[in-house]
């Protein structure tokens, strides 16, 4: 157990006793996440806001370009988001896998208090991604409807009339669009003996891609 796992499990009193032994707050790991990261993506609140208030840089981000607020967005973690929001950390910004900002990672999942969130926090409704598709899009593309519909009463645009340029079109045996998965392996996932490498993304197009 070091600071990382912990903060990935959840474990808040394990946290405090790495921070108080010195560990560093803001040391990440060889794929460049760190415990703040980690602790927002499992969607443990009281972990994100400790290490935050220790120091932890709320903005820091993986070597896929993925910060806290993007995960947490992703997860649907509203208590996450919010702790984040209110730390500073910004919510337009774009990771490196297909430019996804944290509006269209929520969009995907249908996360609509996560939407509310991140457009009363100043999210950028259109901003499109490397393949010219908005958060609108993506909810459609995943079959999202009411987060598409909600992101278009807020001036959301993009709802697609095809998908040939689309990082869906992989398509499932019933027809059905699947996305495209993001790099998943988490520290969490070590204690519980999954070995890095065991949940690597199965698309072509996951790989890191320059920032437009």
């Amino acid at each position: 157990m070091n600071l990382l796992r912990a903060s990935a499990k959840g474990d808040l009193t394990a946290v405090k006793k790495f921070v108080a032994d010195g560990a560093n707050v803001n040391d990440a790991d060889g794929l460049g996440r760190t415990p703040v990261i980690e602790a927002a993506w499992g969607g443990h609140a009281e972990v994100v806001k400790y290490l935050v208030e220790k120091g932890a840089d709320s903005n820091a981000a993986d070597n896929n370009g993925y910060t806290a607020l993007m995960r947490a967005a992703e997860g649907g973690h509203l208590q996450v988001l919010s702790c984040l929001i209110h730390k500073g950390a910004q919510v337009n910004v774009r990771g490196k896998v297909r430019g996804a900002t944290p509006l269209m990672l929520a969009a995907e999942q249908g996360h609509i208090k996560v939407l509310e969130l991140l457009l009363s926090s100043g999210a950028k409704v259109n901003t499109v991604d490397q393949f010219e598709e908005s958060a609108c899009a993506r909810a459609y593309h995943m079959n999202q409807m009411k987060a598409a519909q909600y992101i278009e009463s807020k001036g959301g645009r993009g709802k697609p009339e095809r998908s040939s340029l689309s990082h869906y079109s992989t398509r499932d045996k019933d027809g059905k669009p699947v996305k495209t998965l993001l790099p998943q392996w988490s520290a969490a996932a070590e204690d519980a003996g999954v070995e890095d490498g065991d949940n690597e993304p199965v698309a072509a197009d996951s790989e890191d891609m320059n920032e437009e």
